[in-house]
């Protein structure tokens, strides 16, 4: 048997995972990645000698979520015909066990993490993986012993699939999201619904309804909605509640996640949970009692009145549009927006943000960008220089009962990596202020 050559491009989280399994299974691996890296043997390739990719022929190319749709590898790949796929396919390949898959612009985390939690209490053995906890590549080396892997997947995992088919998948919602990655809003939303193209009659397909695409696929179809009454799953925004509709009828009215996108979450994990048959009272006690997960409109703390919320998860307009709607009262919310501009206008919610804030404050590299979108708003949005001057700024301007809302809508930019490290900066940054506040004299 003549031994595969694989490439492996990007050596982040994902990548070294694929190559600990390719390695395993006695595949001759070669790593390539832009940015230096620890060089494990003579074939890894990083910096400027990444371009030696082009010097050989590989069998596949794994591809790392980091790693532009547009990068000249990629691109060489197609021209010449080698077979490019993720490191989902790669791992999906190796798993023994069924798949649970969950996609969607916004709530993925959350809602893998719910389905995990459920399973747990009922007894499952599951992993949580893909974007969220271990990489499926990782995961897929156990799953022997596993009743369910649970699968966060991206857009990026998707667009280089081939034969993943998972037993459940869900599309929990598609926004403007990744488009300079994908090229277009149509490329992001078709790598999306890659994720029920292999799936048979016997498999089972979770949709928004309120979501614009024609289902296509094979799968049998199972709906949530806000507006129909009578679909699988009713999300009842008006009283914070959701019926289930399907199979033994089922109520919920008492969970302690804080949202109005965290209906979907909801929905889709207890449909996930139904379809594999397991205890609705189970389902429902820990439905009851999960948190809200860091950085996802995560409570902070209070200053003379004023509460501020963290909702740094925010990289697109629609999830700061679900942010807002989370909150009853209208004009006591001042909002934080900033970060990475991703293109499309902040001008489609200006008369949400006249409904719901008393003051917008922008921070950030491109707040110059968002305040031209916001032009027509009054009053005026407050420019900031950096998370620092945003948190004093929106204190300044709020009274007693408001709301800061920490909801940027745009990606992480300098000094951050990642929404996460941009989270927890908010809440230092809080801390400070805080501290400073109820200690100075004469404040």
């Amino acid at each position: 048997m003549i031994m595969k050559k694989i490439a492996v491009l990007g050596f982040g989280k994902s990548g070294q995972s694929s190559y600990r399994l390719l390695k395993a299974l006695g595949y001759d691996v070669y790593v390539f990645d832009d940015r230096k890296i620890e060089k494990k043997n003579d074939k890894f390739f990083c910096e400027k000698d990444s371009k030696r990719f082009f010097d050989f022929t590989f069998d596949e190319v794994v591809v790392s979520p980091g790693i532009a749709k547009n990068h000249p590898f990629i691109t060489y790949c197609v021209e010449i015909g080698t077979p490019i796929i993720s490191e989902l396919e790669l791992g999906y390949r190796f798993t023994k066990c069924p798949v649970i898959a969950v996609t969607g612009t916004n709530g993925k985390t959350t809602t893998v993490s719910l389905v995990d939690k459920i399973m747990k209490a009922n007894g499952k053995k599951t992993i949580a993986c893909g974007n969220y906890g271990y990489p499926i590549t990782d995961a897929a080396k156990i799953s022997s012993e596993l009743d369910y892997l649970i699968v966060e997947t991206s857009s990026y995992q998707l667009e280089f699939i081939d034969t993943f088919k998972p037993f459940v998948s869900a599309v929990l919602n598609i926004g403007f999201d990744h488009i300079k990655w994908h090229g277009s809003l149509e490329n992001y939303k078709n790598a999306k619904l890659n994720i029920f193209k292999n799936q048979s009659e016997n498999d089972f397909f979770i949709k928004n309804a309120e979501d614009n695409y024609d289902y296509t696929g094979k799968a049998k179809l199972i709906e949530f909605s806000k507006k129909n009454r009578s679909a699988d799953c009713f999300l009842d925004v008006k009283e914070n509640k959701i019926v289930v509709n399907y199979k033994d009828k089922i109520i919920i009215e008492n969970a302690r996640l804080f949202g109005v996108g965290n209906l979907e979450n909801i929905a889709a994990s207890v449909l996930i949970s139904k379809i594999c048959g397991l205890g609705d009272k189970i389902t429902m006690e820990v439905v009851e009692t999960m948190e809200n997960l860091p950085h996802r409109i995560e409570y902070v703390g209070e200053i003379d009145g004023v509460k501020f919320y963290n909702d740094s998860k925010s990289t697109n307009i629609d999830s700061v549009i679900n942010a807002l709607n989370s909150f009853e009262s209208d004009k006591n919310i001042v909002l934080i927006l900033g970060g990475k501009h991703k293109g499309e206008s902040f001008s489609k919610i200006v008369d949400l943000l006249e409904k719901k804030t008393r003051a917008v404050v922008v921070y950030g590299e491109d707040r110059s960008l968002i305040m031209t979108d916001l032009e027509k708003l009054i009053p005026v949005p407050l420019p900031a220089f950096n998370v620092k001057g945003a948190i004093v700024g929106a204190f300044e301007v709020a009274a007693k009962g408001d709301i800061v809302l920490f909801s940027p809508g745009g990606a992480s930019c300098k000094p951050y990596n990642n929404f996460e490290e941009r989270g927890e900066d908010f809440k230092k940054e809080f801390e400070i202020f805080k501290d400073y506040y109820e200690n100075t004299p004469g404040i």
